[in-house]
């Protein structure tokens, strides 16, 4: 494999159609986040983003329909923090 500058790799990806630009931005995001990650062609790191994505949908389904409700971000560290009890 030949060894491609900084820019060279950014000119190319900054060519791509969106859609690969936020696959390449969701690798390298991955890969900041756990350096142990293997993005070969077997596991892409797409596949784990497309994962966390769908989640984050079901997720905000959940809140808009009302199955579950939210909490105030001071109240949810009180929660965590075991400073408060839950209103059930």
């Amino acid at each position: 494999m030949s060894q491609l500058s900084t820019q060279s790799v950014i000119t190319s990806v900054l060519l791509l159609p969106e859609s690969d630009r936020l696959a390449v931005l969701d690798a390298i995001q991955d890969s900041l986040l756990d350096p142990t990650l293997d993005h070969d062609d077997a596991e892409p790191a797409g596949s784990t983003s497309s994962a966390w994505r769908d989640e984050i949908r079901n997720r905000l389904e959940d809140i808009d329909t009302g199955r579950v409700k939210t909490v105030p971000a001071d109240t949810a560290e009180q929660l965590i923090r075991g400073n408060a009890k839950p209103n059930v």
